[in-house]
């Protein structure tokens, strides 16, 4: 392994493959990323500026690390400043970008790719391959050129994905809104979980959604049939095809086509008679709902209680609650 700094190489250039590894660890950085048809990597500041005393490139057969002297974690929040670089990288390579700050833009990257970014923006263009993407505090916009596995986790910044076609989804979100409008082609293994985040998806074929919520809402402006009640729901969209499991706190989950406008409002997937009496274990639902509303249940309690009712027939549960006082939960 060969290490430089800013007295020995104010520019890294170092073939690694066009399967290589690129890795870059830093605490604050402005970063450029532009896909190369070649087999190398090439890093640059701009203007030729000098990279600082504190950052190190390590080259090694097959892969580039760039990164701080200390590690990610120790150097947070210390006020460093910021990294500007600018990288051409094999287009097929596997990348791994780590920062605290700034933002990082990425264009014609097609082999697998981590990004874990913490107040910082995000622009991945003409996209494709496999791309994880976790950030916190800050937004991302993904532009697909091509069909991508996506896995992406927010907390507190909004994801937007367009173009292309996705192969398979996994979405977490804890705070922020996730909007995809790329069509969903993988048939099974796509998840999505929120905690109050909410998630837009197109369908313009056949979907099948199974729906764990707590009050969170599952609904769509397309054709459909919906079965299950109150906090466990499908939701079957053309000839429900592909596979989607929804499992939300409080996040709405919409369904729309591949021309709605952004602003159309979605409507109810299930839109249940009102005058229909009332299903004895959507009561209990209702009561296990309100009961975490009020505070009196935790809601991996309120889960838990839910995933007991769904297992229990209704006969069992008409008799519970006939024997019980006062409906409390």
């Amino acid at each position: 392994m060969t290490t430089m700094n800013a007295t020995s190489a104010p520019v890294a250039d170092h073939r690694i493959g066009s399967l290589g590894r690129l890795t870059i660890r830093l605490a604050a950085a402005e970063l450029r990323l532009a896909a190369s048809p070649g087999d190398r990597v090439v890093v640059r500041t701009p203007n030729g500026a000098t990279l600082p005393d504190r950052v190190v490139v390590e080259t090694l057969d097959g892969g580039l690390t760039i990164r701080e002297e200390e590690s990610l974690g120790s150097i947070v929040g210390r006020g460093r400043r910021t990294v500007q670089l600018e990288i051409e990288v094999p287009a097929n390579a596997e990348v791994t970008i780590d920062a605290a700050s700034g933002w990082l833009d990425g264009r014609g990257l097609r082999g697998t790719q981590r990004y874990r970014v913490v107040s910082a923006e995000t622009r991945l263009v003409e996209a494709a391959g496999r791309i994880e993407l976790s950030t916190v505090s800050g937004d991302a916009t993904i532009e697909l050129a091509d069909t991508a596995e996506l896995a992406l986790k927010s907390v507190s910044g909004d994801v937007a994905v367009r173009g292309g076609r996705i192969g398979g989804l996994r979405i977490g979100t804890t705070s922020g809104d996730i909007r995809i409008e790329s069509p969903l082609v993988g048939r099974s293994g796509n998840t999505v979980e929120t905690l109050s985040g909410d998630v837009s998806l197109v369908a313009i074929a056949g979907l099948r959604v199974e729906a764990r919520t707590i009050s969170g809402d599952l609904t769509t402006n397309l054709p459909h049939r919906s079965e299950g009640r109150m906090g466990r729901r499908t939701l079957i969209v053309g000839d429900g095809s592909i596979e989607l499991g929804f499992r939300s706190v409080s996040g709405d989950l919409r369904i729309h086509g591949a021309a709605a406008a952004s602003s159309a409002a979605a409507e109810p997937a299930a839109s249940g008679d009102p005058t229909a009496p009332a299903d004895p274990a959507d009561a209990e639902r209702m009561a296990i709902l309100r009961a975490l509303e009020r505070g009196e249940l935790d809601v991996p309690t309120a889960m838990d209680r839910l995933a007991v009712l769904d297992a229990t027939p209704e006969t069992d549960v008409v008799a519970e609650n006939s024997g019980r006082e006062g409906g409390d939960v």
